[in-house]
C-alpha cells in the first residue's frame, strides 16, 4: 500500500502542533525575549511587543501549511522560528543541559524541515526516503539526548516525575526513588534509540507512546499553566507514528542505498 498520503499528512500535523505550542509560548514569554532584553538591551515591553509579532507570524504561518500552494513556505517560517528558539534557548544558558537545546530540539526541526522538503519538489520515492531519514534521524538524536539527561538526573524531570505521580496516582516518593526510576527510563530510551537504528519497529510503538505520554504529563503535572509545553512536544508522539505508518520503515542503517 502506497503510504503518499499518510507522510505528508503527519509531518503536517506535527509542523502544526508545533507551531500552534511556539506562537503560545511567544505568548507566555520565551528564551528569545530573554535574548533580547538582556543581551541586546532591548525595553522590556518592546522585547513583548517583538514576541507576540512572532505569536502572529507563527499563527500565519501554521494556517498556511492547510493549501498545498502555500504549505511549503509555512513549513519553512515554522523551521526558522523553531530553530531561532531552540538557540536562544542555547544561547541564554540558565538551565540544566540548555547547551544540549538544539539536539532535544530536532524533532520539533525535522517536522517543517522534511514537510518542506517533501513539497519542494515532485513526489518520487527517492524523496520520501529522505524525508524517513530525516525524521528518523531526528527521533534518534532527541531520544539519546533525553535518555542521556534522564540518566544524568536532569532535576526538571525530577520535579516532572514527582509531580505527575502526586497528581495522577496520588503517590509521594523521594527524590532518591525518581532519580532511580529516571535511570530506567534513560536507558530504555538510549535501547530505544539504537533499536530504531537496527530497523526494529517496535521501538517506534514505544517512542509513539512515550512521546506522547511525556507531552501530556506536563498538563497531568503541572495543569492547563503547561498547555503550551504539552502541544510544542506533540511531535515527539506523531512523528514515530510517520515510521510505523510509512512502507519500508524504520530503515536500518545498514541497508545499501538505491
Amino acid at each position: 500500500m502506497s503510504d503518499r498520503p499518510f507522510v505528508p499528512r503527519i509531518l503536517a500535523a506535527a509542523t502544526a502542533t508545533m507551531g500552534i505550542g511556539m506562537a503560545m509560548l511567544f505568548r507566555t514569554g520565551t528564551a528569545i525575549g530573554s535574548r533580547l532584553f538582556m543581551n541586546e538591551e532591548v525595553a522590556h515591553a518592546t522585547s513583548r511587543r517583538i514576541e507576540h509579532g512572532l505569536a502572529v507570524i507563527t499563527v500565519l504561518a501554521v494556517m498556511a501549511l492547510l493549501p498545498r500552494a502555500t504549505r511549503a513556505v509555512g513549513a519553512a517560517v515554522l523551521f526558522v522560528l523553531a530553530t531561532l528558539l531552540a538557540w536562544a534557548s542555547m544561547d541564554q544558558g540558565g538551565v540544566p543541559f540548555s547547551e544540549w537545546a538544539l539536539p532535544a530540539h530536532a524533532m520539533r526541526l525535522a517536522a517543517p524541515l522534511a514537510l518542506v522538503w517533501l513539497c519542494a519538489g515532485s513526489r518520487t520515492v527517492a524523496r520520501e526516503r529522505t524525508v524517513r531519514w530525516v525524521v528518523q534521524g531526528a527521533i534518534v538524536i532527541v531520544f539519546v539526548v533525553h535518555g542521556i539527561e534522564a540518566v544524568r538526573a536532569h532535576p526538571w524531570f525530577i520535579d516532572l516525575t514527582i509531580a505527575g505521580l502526586r497528581s495522577t496516582l496520588d503517590l509521594s516518593v523521594t527524590q532518591r526513588t525518581v532519580e532511580r526510576l529516571l535511570l530506567v527510563v534513560g536507558l530504555l530510551d538510549l535501547v530505544a534509540a539504537a533499536a530504531l537504528l537496527l530497523g526494529v519497529r517496535a521501538a517506534a510503538w514505544y517512542m509513539a507512546i512515550w512521546g506522547t505520554f511525556t507531552a501530556l504529563l506536563r498538563v497531568l503535572a503541572y495543569g492547563h499553566g503547561a498547555l503550551a509545553e504539552m502541544v510544542v512536544r506533540l511531535p515527539h508522539g506523531l512523528l514515530p507514528l510517520l515510521l510505523l505508518g510509512a512502507s519500508n520503515a524504520p530503515t536500518p542503517v545498514s541497508e545499501p542505498s538505491s
